[in-house]
């Protein structure tokens, strides 16, 4: 089952904004906020359609690596751009096994069970 129109209509609109506050330069502490939010968002967004788990656990993912994919290179300083490039897919499976682990402990949070 795929995503709803509102689902896509709310993370495009998350993700217009922040482009713009990225637009003159992210660190690495906002892109972490950002992407904590976004995951935040579509998880509420999603935990409202019917479709199993492991479908919506995966749509967060994307979302996760959709931000490190766009975002992740304006963090690191230009003197450090020849060790990213090496290290970046390792950093990138690392942040998205993170993530997968987040959604559990997240999932209390947007669901407001105390």
């Amino acid at each position: 089952m795929a995503v709803d129109s509102e689902f896509l209509e709310a993370i495009t609109t998350y993700i217009a904004t922040v482009r713009a506050k990225a637009a003159d330069g992210i660190t690495v502490s906002e892109l972490a906020d950002a992407t904590l939010s976004g995951m935040r968002l579509a998880m509420g967004l999603l935990d409202r359609l019917a479709m199993p788990g492991a479908e919506k656990k995966a749509e967060v993912l994307k979302l996760v690596a959709y931000f490190f994919d766009q975002f992740s290179d304006a963090c690191v300083p230009l003197v450090a751009k020849p060790i990213w490039w090496i290290v970046k897919p390792a950093v990138r499976s690392l942040i998205l096994s993170l993530a997968s682990g987040a959604v559990e402990s997240l999932l209390p949070v947007v669901r407001g069970v105390k």
